[in-house]
């Protein structure tokens, strides 16, 4: 019996940081376009934007890191380097092949750290950017989750977690992007245009609470 050929390439999704983070906020600037007629949009606006934010930081973190140890917990990092303080001898670590990455919250933590990223790149972290993010992180994981009883959400909560999430994704990608070597052509320009589509639609979102 021969064995069947190999699939053609085209056959193949590739993908990277750059262009995951991209078509996140491209995804939700489509939804963010439809959340005013579509109730539903808004579920994976939440959850686009939430990627898109975990993208950019770990874009930023592993900037000049071989293996993305700053993006790793901190048990796979030190058995990364330890391997390559040896001279890469032994096998390989797990954590080089299958990373645990930290949670969302902690990458948000560590862009906002001049130890993991350094300035003009790091991010200016402060206490309503934090909670704003755990607030759309805590939404994300409830619309992941199957509710037999559904959900009850106040839609007009929503935009300014999500324009804060433009904004941290606009500090890492547009105004002090670390990573553009990795990313392809029009990637800043094109992430620009889709956060400020996200941003108008959250802005015009009616009886916004003043």
């Amino acid at each position: 019996m021969t064995e069947p050929e190999p699939p053609p390439e085209t056959h193949f999704f590739q993908t990277s940081q750059p262009r995951e983070l991209l078509a996140c906020v491209e995804f939700a600037a489509e939804r963010a376009d439809k959340a005013a007629e579509d109730h539903g949009a808004w579920r994976w606006l939440c959850i686009s934007m939430t990627l898109a934010v975990q993208n950019a930081c770990l874009c930023a973190l592993d900037t000049g890191d071989e293996y993305g140890t700053k993006g790793m917990t901190r048990t796979d990092a030190r058995e990364v380097v330890r391997w390559t303080k040896a001279g890469r001898k032994g096998p390989t670590p797990l954590a080089v092949r299958e990373p645990r990455i930290v949670s969302p919250l902690e990458l948000l933590r560590r862009t906002g750290d001049p130890f993991f990223l350094r300035p003009p790149y790091q991010l200016p972290l402060n206490r309503q950017i934090n909670d704003s993010f755990d607030a759309l992180v805590d939404l994300r994981n409830t619309f992941l989750h199957f509710s037999v009883d559904g959900w009850t959400t106040d839609l007009r909560e929503i935009p300014p977690l999500i324009i804060t999430a433009c904004n941290i994704v606009r500090h890492l990608a547009v105004t002090q992007p670390i990573y553009l070597k990795r990313a392809g052509r029009h990637h800043r320009e094109r992430v620009a245009a889709a956060l400020d589509r996200i941003a108008a639609a959250m802005e015009h979102y009616p009886d916004l609470p003043a």
